[in-house]
């Protein structure tokens, strides 16, 4: 069950994206390739904005910080042309993360991020996200990102969610915006 600060966390994401469009996502495709397997790696590197940890971890930073265009910034340039005339940073103190791992695939990488804040007991949550990333011109982009049924893909400014019951989706990575991968 999911605390209502984390779906007032889900909130303050997707306000970068209004007006949003909304639907239902597909279920993923399963792949049987063992190439389209993506390595875990296990040296995090969270300071470079040269590693898409790095880029997922001065995203998160500069979001929860209120710094706009900073935020902005590290969204892929898809994400920042559909984004530019509604992309608001959202200032929070309470708000704590830790990149957790990242999978990479050639130029697809998804940074997962245990997010902790305060619920309105005071008490101390936490939840997964998982960001999809894109490497464009040797620079690594935030495409969107998923918690727990909602999946929001910042470069179609689309917020998605998976009925009970189906695996959530990845956030598209292809600059086609498809939905699903």
């Amino acid at each position: 069950m999911r605390s209502r600060s984390f779906s007032i966390l889900a909130l303050l994401l997707t306000a970068a994206l209004l007006p949003l469009g909304c639907r239902k996502a597909e279920p993923p495709k399963q792949e049987t390739e063992p190439a389209a397997e993506a390595a875990e790696s296990t040296a995090l590197d969270i300071r470079s904005d040269k590693t898409p940890e790095g880029v997922t971890n001065h995203f998160f930073g500069a979001f929860f910080s209120g710094k706009d265009s900073e935020a902005w910034s590290y969204l892929t340039p898809e994400a920042q042309s559909a984004t530019k005339d509604s992309f608001e940073a959202q200032a929070s103190d309470t708000i704590r993360w830790n990149v957790t791992k990242v999978d990479r695939d050639n130029n697809n990488a998804y940074v997962y991020i245990n997010v902790s804040d305060l619920n309105d007991a005071g008490d101390v949550t936490s939840e997964e996200l998982i960001f999809a990333l894109r490497n464009e011109s040797n620079q690594w982009g935030v495409a969107g990102f998923s918690a727990g049924d909602m999946i929001v893909n910042f470069e179609e400014k689309v917020l998605e969610t998976v009925s009970v019951g189906e695996t959530p989706a990845r956030v598209s990575q292809n600059p086609s915006g498809a939905a699903a991968k």
